[in-house]
């Protein structure tokens, strides 16, 4: 069962051999400028994925930032013209701590009440 082949008489050996003959006499190197103009392109494509890399991270820090930073509780009211009618009434007893050495409560008294504001006084300026 085994017998012994001649190398030099294969013919699959020889094939190859023709073949790579052939490449040989085809092949050539490539000049400077083409081995520079690749390196050229290597470059660029490394630094353009390099400039997306870094604009892709500062855009999702800044999104993840201004997602986690806590904003307004409730919404923010519109701002409204003064009321014609003038400021609610304050409390009309308050009770303030004794002074030192007395134990009586003091009480005040309210403000005397304004009279209400006329159109005539909004728009002169003058107060009665």
């Amino acid at each position: 069962m085994n017998e012994s082949r001649d190398p030099s008489h294969d013919p699959l050996k020889s094939l190859f051999e023709e073949a790579a003959a052939a490449g040989r006499a085809r092949a050539s190197y490539a000049s400077a400028g083409e081995i520079s103009a690749r390196g050229r392109r290597v470059h660029l494509r490394r630094l353009a994925v390099l400039a997306v890399g870094a604009c892709l991270v500062v855009g999702g820090g800044g999104a993840a930032l201004v997602t986690l930073l806590p904003g307004p509780s409730q919404p923010v009211v519109p701002a409204t013209s003064p009321s014609v009618s003038g400021p609610a009434p304050a409390s009309t007893t308050a009770t303030l701590p004794p002074p030192t050495g007395t134990s009586s409560a003091v009480t005040t008294s309210p403000p005397p009440p304004t009279p209400p504001a006329t159109s005539a006084t909004i728009l002169s300026g003058r107060t009665p």
